[in-house]
């Protein structure tokens, strides 16, 4: 096979190898699946996939990245735009309901929970530099509408667990049913469903006055 000669070339090429390591990783295993079959199935030779990454570690953590950076930067973008914290929970669900249903993250959160054990560094790091800064997010802006008196809860960032909890139990269940047609869920409705329960237990006093006024 010819080398990949332009930029262009080379990203589409690595792209395949990514995409070749999540399908390899997710039907067998991060321990189990081997770099000669990522890239026969990408339709390459091992020695094309070492000139991209030099490790299964590596190609793994590439991997990672590729799938979660774009979804943190909209979580962010979230945090940072929404006029009040009731709308970013709106929007925050929608996006939600949006990675489970359409994105490869649930196929990934299998492989990291399957295989957790034999890469902990690898885990540490998904935690600290995605799971952390999601929870930082979605705590700092509960933080920020408490503070002006704009919602009621305890401790913000306990509660933005709370907030997450619904879309890791979601991905989950898709990375483990979602073949399944009697095990489909309408995940709009759910999250539709989640963020109503959460600005009915944010809201003060004065805004459910509203409501009935």
């Amino acid at each position: 096979m010819k080398r990949a000669r332009t930029e262009e070339a080379k990203d589409a090429r690595r792209q395949v190898l990514l995409d070749a390591a999540l399908d390899e990783f997710f039907e067998r295993g991060f321990t189990a699946a081997r770099t000669h079959d990522i890239a026969e199935r990408a339709g390459l030779s091992k020695g094309t996939l070492y000139l991209y990454f030099d490790s299964k570690e590596a190609l793994f953590s590439e991997l990672i990245e590729s799938l979660t950076s774009p979804n943190l930067a909209r979580i962010d973008e979230i945090a940072a735009t929404s006029p009040s914290a009731l709308d970013a929970i709106d929007r925050f669900t929608g996006f939600a309901s949006h990675l489970v249903r359409t994105s490869d993250l649930p196929r990934l959160m299998k492989v990291l929970i399957g295989d957790s054990q034999h890469f902990p560094e690898t885990m540490k790091r998904y935690r600290e530099e995605v799971l952390e800064r999601v929870l930082g997010a979605i705590g700092s802006v509960l933080e920020a509408a408490k503070s002006r008196g704009e919602i009621v809860v305890g401790d913000p960032h306990l509660t933005a667990r709370l907030v997450i909890a619904p879309v890791l139990f979601s991905g989950i269940w898709q990375a483990m049913f979602g073949a399944d047609p009697k095990a489909q869920v309408d995940l709009e409705a759910l999250f539709g469903e989640h963020a109503r329960l959460l600005r009915r237990g944010m809201e003060t006093a004065d805004v459910r006055d509203g409501d009935h006024a």
